[in-house]
């Protein structure tokens, strides 16, 4: 039996594949499903549901990494210090937001993009909102990831355990009482423990994440919930590259720690009122990030409190309206100390960078409101809404118009239509008198995105996706530079391919094409053309196999051609080149990926094994020069890793009773 599931949300966090809509034929045992974008309210969007996450190869289990497999997002060199971040159809990633249940976190990814700050089975649904967003989330001109947490509530206590090459750790929930429920989940890295010998890392890098939830539902129209949750990475590195160093250079070869971390306390609601739905959350998350070596200090710590209120309201059958507002207050403390610019920390430390000394604090509050309107006429849906956001430090006020529409033109093919306004306030510390700019303006981006949808045969879906792009005012940090404000444009084509046989096989496969400038240079995350293919089969009941294949154009990034000496510091100062004028070579990465499964009377066992292959030549992370800028060399990170895992689960339904 085939559906086409325009209507459809899966979710991450059941043990069964979640149900499908009534079938007129249950005996089929392998479901042919075509999975067309759900019906929302946005026409740009991609939710991952729980089979893609667990077997696609190259993943690691790990829902967040795979959205860095999805069409256009960047795609960055594995291992690199770039491999964690999401760039989305051109933007920068200090474009984009990041949600977890409604509240912004400081960052997805642990160390260079071993592993996600969110554990898998916590989650409940995973959404990346490219572009052309609706109006309910403010404050970005690049994209939105949304990441909503669990609420299924087990009937006995379940917990789980998992280990493999990179990170331990275990979950447990379980029920107290008739409304009750206690999540927990804890997961830390190892490598620091049996890697010693390491040419750049002199302590490797550790990085850990912890999630605990009190849930409260005393019926089935409301909802409570206290969380706390946080993450934390730190590592020490020589600054310079060592393969570049001679033996006395590399003598007074400094070493640098870097920390950071967040901890974030939530207390959400959901209430249904008949056909209206209500959500709320108040949190208050610390974040701290230092970099500490001899000669320089970069030490930042930054108080974020949000606070946002959401309703959809049904006015008509044929009209929602969804409302909502936000506030947030920021405060945030630094305390910078260096002689000199240190070039090699462009990654840790923007402010050593350019060889600022300052000591200060800023604070400021934004406050956000939206109206939506959902319209239904037969094949037709129309969204208008219009945002408005505030910011007290820059006192500047915006108002963003936004509409989309949809044209569902027959059973098995749909059309898709959004433009809107997208505003964006700069960062707080590109604002601090000491260290940024005050005068700094908003960020503002027009967004339109036209996609097609068709299903072949009732087999095949292909989405068909063009977008385009223009900003203004966009921040920028040049390397050893200030924060300033360019424009810019970004256009691209993406075309997407799926077919699944649930429960036996899937198989997908995308090609972008984009380009992304900044008055007439190339933007950071430029990538001209992107490829993925990915297949998974599960060829035994309890054996599966899975290949990915994934190929880009290299990232572009500025030179440096030459190198002047300064007497005053001893040290040398670097001359770059023009703008992203050189291109890192082309990347390339094939995943394998090999599953076996056991199931027992209350438990489970599952191993798992990953073969990740870089060919020669694609495994450039990034240039690197001697401390004169005199050689130039290439890092390049390991062409093959092997990994192991197993993950085991208790307290599952008595296999007896099926």
């Amino acid at each position: 039996m085939t559906h086409l599931l325009l209507g459809w949300s899966v979710a991450l966090a059941d043990d069964a594949p979640a149900e499908p809509p009534p079938a007129e034929n249950e005996g089929n045992q392998h479901e042919v499903v075509v999975e067309a974008r759900r019906d929302a309210p946005v026409v740009a969007e991609h939710t991952l549901d729980r089979e893609r996450v667990l077997l696609t190869p190259g993943t690691f289990e790990d829902a967040v990494r795979l959205v860095q497999s999805l069409p256009g997002v960047a795609l960055t060199p594995e291992y690199s210090p770039s491999a964690g971040d999401i760039a989305v159809r051109g933007a920068d990633p200090r474009e984009s937001r990041y949600l977890l249940d409604g509240i912004e976190i400081p960052y997805l990814y642990h160390f260079n993009g071993y592993s996600s700050v969110l554990p898998t089975r916590l989650l409940d649904e995973l959404q990346l909102l490219p572009s052309t967003f609706g109006a309910e989330n403010g404050n970005a001109t690049g994209a939105i990831v949304d990441a909503t947490s669990t609420w299924t509530r087990p009937e006995q206590p379940r917990a789980s355990a998992n280990v493999n090459f990179v990170m331990v750790g275990a979950e447990t929930a379980a029920p107290s009482g008739d409304a009750w429920t206690v999540r927990a989940s804890a997961r830390r890295s190892y490598l620091d423990v049996v890697t010693r010998d390491d040419p750049q890392y002199t302590a490797f890098p550790i990085f850990a994440d912890g999630f605990g939830r009190l849930e409260y539902a005393p019926n089935a129209n409301a909802r409570w919930a206290l969380s706390l949750f946080g993450a934390s990475d730190e590592y020490s590195r020589y600054v310079g590259e060592p393969q570049l160093l001679d033996a006395y250079e590399q003598s007074v070869n400094p070493t640098l720690t870097f920390k950071k971390q967040y901890g974030v306390a939530q207390l959400s609601h959901r209430h249904l009122i008949g056909a209206n739905r209500l959500d709320g959350t108040v949190a208050a998350t610390l974040y701290g990030t230092a970099t500490d070596m001899a000669g320089g200090l970069d030490r930042q710590d930054l108080l974020r409190v949000q606070a946002r209120e959401d309703a959809l309201l049904l006015l008509k059958p044929w009209v929602h309206l969804a409302v909502g507002v936000e506030g947030r207050y920021e405060s945030l403390a630094l305390d910078v100390q260096t002689e000199h610019a240190w070039p090699e920390l462009a990654r840790e430390s923007a402010l050593l960078l350019r060889g600022i000394s300052a000591t200060g604090s800023a604070e400021r509050g934004l406050a956000g409101g939206y109206a939506e309107a959902r319209f239904t006429a037969g094949d037709f849906r129309f969204v208008p809404g219009v945002r408005m956001d505030g910011d007290t430090l820059s006192g500047a006020i915006t108002v963003d118009p936004r509409f989309n529409t949809r044209w569902r033109i027959g059973p098995d093919e749909q059309l898709r239509l959004a433009v809107g306004q997208y505003s964006q306030f700069p960062d707080l510390v590109q604002l601090a008198p000491e260290v940024g700019d005050p005068t700094l303006p908003h960020s503002v981006s027009r967004q339109a995105a036209l996609g097609f949808d068709y299903a072949i045969a009732q087999r095949w879906e292909i989405a068909l996706d063009v977008y385009g792009k223009l900003g203004e005012n966009l921040i920028e940090t040049d390397a050893g530079a200030a924060p300033r404000s360019v424009d810019g444009e970004a256009w691209g084509v993406e075309v997407e391919s799926r077919y699944r046989l649930r429960q036996l096989f899937f198989a997908s496969a995308s090609v972008a094409v984009s380009h992304s400038e900044h008055e007439g240079q190339l933007a950071d995350y430029d990538q001209p053309w992107t490829v993925n293919l990915v297949g998974s089969w599960n060829f035994r009941p309890t054996w599966n196999a899975g290949l990915r294949y994934r190929a880009a154009a290299g990232l572009p990034y500025t030179p440096i051609v030459d190198g002047t000496y300064l007497a005053n510091t001893d040290s040398y100062e670097p001359v770059l080149g023009t703008a992203n004028s050189a291109r890192l070579p082309v990347f390339q990465k094939v995943d394998v990926h090999v599953q076996k499964d056991w199931r027992f009377r209350t438990w489970s066992l599952a191993l798992y094994g990953e073969l990740w292959f870089v060919p020669p030549g694609a495994n450039v992370m990034y240039t690197a020069w001697s401390y004169d800028y005199d050689l130039t060399g290439e890092v390049k990170g390991p062409l093959v890793i092997p990994l192991l895992g197993a993950r085991g689960e208790w307290g599952l339904p008595d296999s007896r009773s099926h």
